[in-house]
């Protein structure tokens, strides 16, 4: 680009390595490629937004196992941070838009599988915005003084944010990124608030063996099915692991970028998550209250710090999910990109479009439309929760045991970023746990989430039938075709 900023040397020769590896993989270089560490950091750890996204959905731990769903919690989250791992060495391997879809498609050749994971990715991160949405419309409503009467108001203030967060997303992945940042510094900022305020405010606190209380969940001693049913909160919020790697063609040293954003993400979330859990645990005043709450964390936090710190850590955490939101669509819209490159979506050039700032933004716009759509089944809250966490555990746990398999075959390629000597033990607890996540998830509400999710499967299995035959027969694996020749065009910015 004629207006493109100088470079300095460390810069252009990033990003020459980024383009030759980029035109290794098939590809010429189509998004820009504006995002640094902290910005690639960022994509992850805003998708989890620990101590916001507790706000929400810590009754799914507590209302099933009382403060002992810590154990639950730890657990969980150590098994989700090793299946993050095996997930991080494959990113490195493929840094592409499109995430597990890509990689499985490289490392299994069967392109039918390759697809219908990246759809099931792709639909987990577009069903979480009206999930979101929902949960986010009586706050927000309630900073422009408006109170909500019934499912009505509150899918159109959920729209609403479905709305904003679109049109950002629109702008340019630059200004996206900015916004997310400071969803981050909100986040961020929210933590310190509450960590210090139960630390510092004087009030009752519990004796440790709060942690292996049940609260009266485990009837007759029975503790092993709360405690399963507890590794459903791990499982849900320390997830969306290939974030980070669907925005790898719009990062600088993705190949080590995006791995080192995404492992450092997933285990400062899960630290921070600990923390702030162990302290709400001490926090907690009236027991039987908390167990049976739908928002536990605001009544031990209303009991302990007061309303006021509690109202100013909901307004920071409103604003750090509106974060999340930004890019849980960012990357769903990029996965349908990626697809749409390679020829597998039905009106595939329309969804490879790029506007003038090279977002994709024909299949934004499609991520928001069908949010939209869901958003009125989304005041069923729980089950579209579940429902994303195995969606999201479905197209991971294909990944990880394809991923185990081409180790096994010796086909898993070296990367710039891998789990070293621990490569196999990784894969295998990864393929392992994924496998069990994904059971929990359905054994909990085969009806809702089990069924829920054959329909999303056979849509899935509807809509790639859909594109011709001759494009999902093509060899699209590789595109020596579209590989970038002459100067770049694309924009950096460390």
């Amino acid at each position: 680009m004629s207006n493109a900023p100088e470079r300095s040397p460390s810069e252009s020769k990033h990003l020459t390595q980024d383009l030759d590896e980029l035109s290794s993989l098939g590809y010429k270089q189509e998004l820009r490629r504006t995002l640094g560490f902290f910005s690639s950091f960022g994509v992850q750890f805003s998708m989890m937004a620990v101590g916001s996204t507790l706000l929400l959905t810590l009754s799914l731990g507590m209302n099933v196992f009382g403060p002992a769903m810590i154990t639950s919690w730890v657990v969980g989250g150590i098994l989700q941070l090793i299946l993050g791992a095996a997930i991080a060495q494959l990113v490195s391997a493929y840094p592409l838009a499109g995430g597990v879809y890509q990689i499985i498609a490289r490392l299994s050749g069967q392109r039918a599988l390759a697809w219908q994971t990246g759809w099931l990715v792709a639909v987990a991160h577009i069903v979480s915005l009206p999930q979101l949405g929902v949960g986010l419309a009586p706050y927000v409503a309630g900073w422009f003084g408006v109170k909500l009467h019934g499912g009505g108001d509150v899918m159109l203030w959920a729209g609403g944010l479905i709305l904003f967060v679109t049109l950002i997303n629109l702008l340019s992945v630059k200004v996206s990124s900015f916004v997310n940042n400071i969803a981050i510094g909100a986040e961020m900022v929210g933590i310190v608030l509450i960590v210090g305020a139960l630390l510092i405010a004087r009030h009752p606190t519990q004796p440790i063996d709060i942690l292996i209380n049940s609260g009266g969940t485990a009837n007759g001693g029975h503790w092993f099915g709360p405690f399963l049913w507890a590794l459903l909160l791990p499982g849900l919020m320390i997830s969306s692991f290939d974030s980070a790697g669907n925005a790898s063609e719009e990062t600088q040293g993705a190949a080590r970028t995006a791995p080192r954003g995404l492992m450092i993400a997933n285990t400062s979330s899960f630290l921070t998550g600990t923390v702030v859990i162990v302290l709400l645990l001490f926090g907690i005043q009236n027991l039987p209250e908390v167990v049976s709450s739908s928002e536990p964390m605001r009544v031990i936090l209303n009991s302990t710090v007061g309303t006021l710190v509690t109202n100013i850590f909901v307004v920071l955490a409103m604003a750090a999910l509106v974060g999340a939101m930004l890019v849980l669509q960012l990357t769903a819209a990029r996965i349908l990109f990626a697809q749409a490159r390679d020829k597998q979506m039905p009106a595939a050039s329309w969804f490879h479009k790029l506007n003038r700032e090279s977002v994709p933004a024909n299949a934004t716009i499609v991520t928001a439309v069908v949010a939209m759509i869901f958003v009125v089944w989304s005041p069923a809250f729980d089950i579209l929760s579940e429902m994303c966490g195995l969606a999201w555990g479905l197209g991971y746990a294909v990944a990880v045991v394809v991923g185990l398999w081409a180790l096994l075959t010796k086909h898993l390629p070296t990367s710039p970023w891998s789990c070293g000597r621990w490569t196999a033990p990784v894969f295998w607890v990864s393929a392992v746990w994924g496998v069990a996540l994904c059971v929990l998830f359905v054994w909990q509400d085969p009806l809702h989430i089990g069924l829920g999710m054959l329909v999303v499967v056979a849509a899935g299995l509807l809509v790639y039938r859909m594109i011709p035959a001759k494009q999902r027969h093509a060899d699209w694996a590789s595109h020596p075709e579209s590989v970038a020749s002459g100067e770049p065009t694309c924009e950096t910015h460390l």
